[in-house]
C-alpha cells in the first residue's frame, strides 16, 4: 500500500526515533498502521500512528495538529487514551493477544510499536474458502478462547472482535489484533465504535454500564457463524427491533446453517452466544468453553501471571461477582480513565503507601519532607566479598574486594563508592556489535562519585513517587526494576528527591562516561570479567534467558565492582544528550553530551535485547519523552556533607 494513496501518511524511509518506516500496512479513521523497522535490534515491527482524520491532519515538518481550536480537546482526549491503550496493552504476555513492545509520543501525536504478526487475516482466509469446517474452526477456538479469558480475567474486554482483527500466523495459530474500545467518544459518530454483526446490542449504549465478557462472547460467536455460514450474523439492532415486533429472527439460527456440517451441541452453543439479550449468554469464557466442547489450550492464569509477576492462578478460580447495572467488568476505555495525569501536571505530591493509597486527605510537600528528613541518614554496610546468591544450577562466581558501599537513608538503596580514575571509552573498530558512534576510543578521566548497585526499583520509585503513574505499582512489582518512565518523568523523580535530601547530597542520572566506567568496571572487554557472550547468562537478563519480560533485580552475578544488572533487564537513562560525533571532540575530565532536549542516551540493553546490545560500548538514544516497559535508570549520588566512608 503506497503513502501517495494517503497523503498524511509518513513516506517510505522516515524515521521515528530509531523506527524507520517501510510502507502503509493499512488506515482506519483514528490511525495508520505502517510496517517498520526497528533499526536497533534489526527486525520488522508494526507501527500504529494516531491520527484521527476528521478533526487532525500532519502539517509541515511531520506534526500532527487538531484541524481547528473546537477539535483540540477530542483530539487530546483520544490521544491520552491511545498512549493508556497501549500502556494497557504492554501488561500482557499471551500468545493470542498482540504484544506491544513500545509507545511514546513524538511529533505532537503518539505511535504504539508492536510486533509484526506475518500471516493472513481471518477475513482474508473466509474470502478465499466462503466457510470452515468444524475441525477448522476448532483448531483455531482454543488459544482466542484462552486469550479472552486471560483479558477477562483482568476485568478487561475487546469490544471490536471481527475476522478482520484476528490474524492467522504462518504456523496456524491465532492472533487477536486492534483492541478498537480506545476509540470510543472520540467521534460523534456513534457506527465508528461498532462492527455491524458483531457488536451486541449493549454495545450501542455509550455508557458501557452492560458490557461485560458476554460482549466479547457476543463477538466471538458472530465470528463462529460467519465460519460457518458464509455470511455475517444480522446486525443485533435490527434482530432487536424484529423481537419488540415479535417477528421472526432476520438470522437463521446455526443449528440450521450448520446442519449435518457441524456437531449440534456446537451450533447450538454458537446459538447461546448470540443471543441479542446479554442476560441469555454465557457469562464467562469457562462457561461457553463448556458449551463448545473445548478444552483450554493450558491452565489460564489470572493477570498476574499474564505481566510475569507472582504465582499463577488456574482459570477454574471463582470468577468474580458481576452486578449487571453497575459492572465490575470494565472495558479499556473505562480502565484508562484511571491511569495517570501526564508527568507536566505532577507537582508535589506526598508520600503514600502503595497498599493503602490516601487521595481523600493528601499531605503537603513540607509533610512529606518532615517525613523524609527522619530517613536522611545513610547506613554503611558491610559488603560481601564473594558474590549474591546463586540459583539452581548456577556456577558461583569468584570471590571479589570488596566494594564500599552504603545504604542511603531515603531511597533506601544500596550505593556502591565508584572510585575516580582514568578509562579508554568507546570500541575499537574490530569488535564484534560495534556502530560507528561508538567511536573513537580515547581516554576519559573521571572524579569519585556513587552510584546505584541496581536500577532503580518500582519499590524505590513508589516510596518517593506514591502512586504514580497512577495504576502501575502493585506489590509484587517492588523489586522489579522501574519502567514505563520517561526521561522527564525522571527528572521530576530527581528534583523531588533533591528537595528531601535539603542539600545534604545530590542526586542525578549517570552521564554516558560515568556509566562505562563503571559497566566496565577496570577492563577494556565488550563484556567485563568474561571472554565469550554465551558466559553473558550469569551476569545478565537479555533476549536469550529472559523470556522477553523484566526479572526482579540483584539476581545475577555482581561485576567486579558490585554492581548488579548494569546489562540487560531494561535500558537505562543516562543524563546526557545523544550526539553521534561527540566522541570525536570529547573532553578528557568528567566529559558530558551535549545538553539537547531533542535526544538522550541509553545504555545497557534490556531484557529484549540481543547480546551484541549488552556490551559496555553500546550506546543508543531516544526521545526524553519516551515511555517504554523496556527503560528504566540507576542514579548517581554526590555527598556534599562531607561525609566519608572507611
Amino acid at each position: 500500500m503506497s503513502s501517495t494513496q494517503f497523503t498524511d501518511a509518513l513516506p517510505a524511509g522516515s524515521k521515528i526515533l530509531w523506527f524507520e518506516i517501510i510502507k502503509i500496512l493499512g488506515k482506519g479513521g483514528f490511525g495508520i498502521t505502517y510496517l517498520g523497522r526497528d533499526t536497533n535490534q534489526d527486525q520488522l515491527v508494526a507501527i500504529k500512528e494516531y491520527l484521527p482524520s476528521t478533526f487532525a491532519s500532519r502539517t509541515e515538518g511531520r506534526q500532527v495538529h487538531p484541524n481547528s481550536p473546537s477539535c483540540k480537546d477530542k483530539f487530546e482526549w483520544g490521544l491520552r487514551r491511545f498512549l493508556k491503550e497501549a500502556q494497557i496493552l504492554a501488561r500482557f504476555r499471551h500468545p493470542a493477544i498482540v504484544r506491544v513492545v513500545s509507545f511514546f509520543r513524538d511529533s505532537n501525536t503518539a505511535y504504539m510499536v508492536m510486533e509484526y504478526v506475518e500471516g493472513e487475516g481471518l477475513d482474508g482466509l473466509l474470502k478465499r474458502k466462503k466457510t470452515l469446517t468444524e475441525q477448522e474452526v476448532r483448531k483455531l477456538l482454543p488459544p482466542l478462547l484462552d486469550g479472552l479469558e486471560v483479558l477477562h480475567n483482568a476485568n478487561f474486554i475487546h469490544r471490536d472482535l471481527k475476522p478482520p482483527n484476528i490474524l492467522i500466523r504462518r504456523d496456524e495459530s491465532p492472533v487477536i489484533l486492534d483492541f478498537g474500545a480506545a476509540r470510543q467518544s472520540v467521534g460523534d459518530d456513534m457506527t465508528s465504535l461498532l462492527s455491524l454483526g458483531y457488536s451486541p446490542f449493549e454495545q450501542y449504549d455509550s455508557s458501557g454500564e452492560r458490557q461485560g465478557p458476554w460482549s466479547d462472547i457476543y463477538a466471538m460467536g458472530g465470528v463462529i457463524y460467519r465460519c460457518i455460514s458464509g455470511r455475517k450474523p444480522a446486525d443485533a439492532a435490527m434482530r432487536i427491533a424484529s423481537r419488540l415486533r415479535n417477528d421472526q429472527d432476520p438470522m437463521k439460527a446455526a443449528v440450521e446453517v450448520g446442519k449435518g456440517r457441524y456437531n449440534p451441541l456446537f451450533l447450538a452453543a454458537v446459538d447461546k452466544a448470540l443471543e441479542v439479550l446479554e442476560t441469555d449468554r454465557p457469562q464467562s469464557i469457562k462457561e461457553w468453553r463448556t458449551m463448545l466442547g473445548i478444552e483450554p489450550t493450558a491452565s489460564v492464569a489470572v493477570v498476574k501471571k499474564v505481566l510475569g509477576r507472582g504465582p499463577a492462578t488456574s482459570s477454574d478460580d471463582k470468577a468474580p461477582e458481576v452486578k449487571r447495572k453497575k459492572s465490575s467488568w470494565r472495558s479499556f476505555i473505562a480502565s484508562i480513565n484511571e491511569f495517570s495525569a501526564p508527568a507536566g501536571n505532577l507537582g508535589d505530591k506526598p508520600l503514600t503507601s502503595a497498599k493503602t493509597p490516601d487521595t481523600k486527605t493528601p499531605a503537603t510537600l513540607n509533610q512529606s519532607a518532615t517525613l523524609a528528613h527522619k530517613t536522611n541518614s545513610d547506613e554503611e554496610i558491610a559488603a560481601p566479598t564473594s558474590a549474591p546468591r546463586t540459583t539452581a544450577g548456577q556456577t558461583a562466581p569468584k570471590k571479589i574486594p570488596a566494594p564500599k558501599i552504603l545504604v542511603e537513608g531515603l531511597t533506601k538503596t544500596e550505593f556502591v563508592k565508584i572510585m575516580g580514575g582514568t578509562f579508554q571509552m568507546g570500541s575499537p573498530a574490530e569488535e564484534p556489535g560495534r556502530k560507528s558512534d561508538e567511536g573513537p576510543v580515547h581516554t576519559v578521566t573521571l572524579d569519585t562519585f556513587w552510584l546505584s548497585r541496581i536500577p532503580i526499583t518500582w519499590q524505590t520509585w513508589n516510596r518517593i513517587m506514591g502512586d504514580f503513574p497512577k495504576g502501575i505499582f502493585t506489590p509484587d512489582l517492588a523489586l522489579y526494576p522501574v519502567e514505563r518512565v520517561s526521561w522527564n518523568m525522571v527528572q521530576k523523580f530527581v528534583e523531588r528527591l533533591n528537595k528531601y535530601a535539603k542539600g545534604n547530597k545530590l542526586f542525578r542520572l549517570p552521564t554516558e562516561a560515568e556509566w562505562e566506567y563503571a559497566a566496565r568496571a577496570g577492563t577494556q572487554t565488550p563484556f567485563p570479567s568474561i571472554t565469550d557472550e554465551k558466559e553473558l547468562h550469569a551476569f545478565a537478563w537479555y533476549k536469550s534467558n529472559s523470556a522477553e519480560k523484566t526479572q526482579p533485580v540483584g539476581e545475577k552475578r555482581y561485576n567486579p565492582w558490585g554492581l548488579s544488572d548494569m546489562f540487560g533487564n531494561v535500558w537505562e537513562w543516562v543524563e546526557d544528550g545523544y550526539d553521534p560525533h561527540f566522541y570525536q571532540s570529547s573532553p578528557v575530565n568528567n566529559p558530558k553530551g551535549p545538553d539537547t532536549s531533542e535526544k538522550k542516551c541509553l545504555r545497557g540493553g534490556s531484557c529484549r535485547s540481543p547480546a551484541k546490545e549488552c556490551r559496555s560500548a553500546n550506546r543508543m538514544q531516544a526521545s526524553p519523552k519516551l515511555v517504554s516497559n523496556l527503560v528504566g535508570f540507576r542514579l548517581v549520588m554526590i555527598r556534599t556533607n562531607n561525609e566519608t566512608t572507611t
